[in-house]
């Protein structure tokens, strides 16, 4: 689905946007039973289940397929209008898997500012990020859906918007906004989210979780080795044209990277 100016209208007005049938139903298959892959459903591990009621894998993903998913160039060009940019980093990718756990403490709300930025917040939502959390199974009001206060409400907590979604929606919001999990009431089942965090460039005092020092990770490697140099940009990597690139710099870098320069896009400098 594109994503349109009425979206971004909602967006502006109360901070966040809820979007059904994200992705054609062959796509939020294939999301659902990879996730599955890696975060057991309930049935799978009830007798042992995790401590805290909750499972994640995080960026760099080991299945391909979830590092591919975060260059969805319709959401990211949504966050530079938001943003009011087209230079945007990728900051941050996890899915989460929620289960029945007796001993949960009632939802925190909370804003994801001070594990996000040196800054406190203010009412320029630029100095915010965009986090996307995607749901590709139905979250029903006993299968912890988020809560979120429409940011016009603050942390008025009685205007507390629930997140029982269908299966296939998609969230987004401006970090700034207050929410949380609500606690799992159902007996058995499972609340899958795969989230996507993007940022502006040059605010370099933002970010959730660095991986600069991913650079060998053998996942993040075969990754970024089949980026186009456009994609590269949005993991950190310097433009083409860039005076770091030389003869000298694209064989290290092909080293690293296998395939780094098979489209031709890079010329070394003088």
């Amino acid at each position: 689905m594109k994503l349109s100016d009425d979206h971004l209208k909602t967006f502006v007005e109360q901070g966040f946007v809820v979007i059904e049938d994200f992705y054609p139903e062959e796509k939020r298959a294939r999301i659902a039973t990879a996730v599955r892959q890696d975060l057991p459903p309930w049935e799978e591990i009830k007798d042992d289940p995790p401590d805290h009621g909750l499972l994640t894998d995080d960026f760099p993903y080991s299945k391909m397929f979830f590092n591919e998913l975060i260059l969805d160039w319709d959401l990211i060009h949504f966050v530079q209008r938001v943003l009011k940019t087209d230079a945007i980093h990728f900051r941050y990718a996890h899915n989460w898997a929620r289960y029945p756990c007796p001993s949960a403490s009632p939802p925190n709300l909370h804003i994801d500012n001070g594990n996000n930025s040196l800054l406190p917040p203010c009412d320029d939502l630029r100095y915010g990020q965009i986090s996307s959390w995607y749901f590709p199974d139905e979250v029903s009001e006993d299968h912890a859906p988020m809560v979120i206060i429409p940011k016009s409400h603050g942390q008025d907590v009685t205007r507390q918007v629930s997140l029982a979604v269908p299966g296939g929606t998609q969230m987004i919001f401006n970090t700034f906004l207050w929410h949380a999990a609500s606690i799992f009431k159902g007996e058995e089942g499972q609340r899958y989210s795969v989230t996507r965090i993007y940022g502006r460039a040059d605010h370099y005092w933002e970010g959730v979780s660095s991986f600069t020092n991913r650079g060998r990770d053998e996942h993040f490697r075969s990754f970024i080795g089949t980026l186009t140099a456009r994609d590269r940009e949005l993991f950190r990597f310097p433009a083409v044209g860039h005076p770091y690139y030389t003869r000298e710099t694209l064989v290290l870098l092909e080293e690293q990277y296998p395939g780094w320069n098979a489209r031709g896009e890079y010329a070394p400098g003088a």
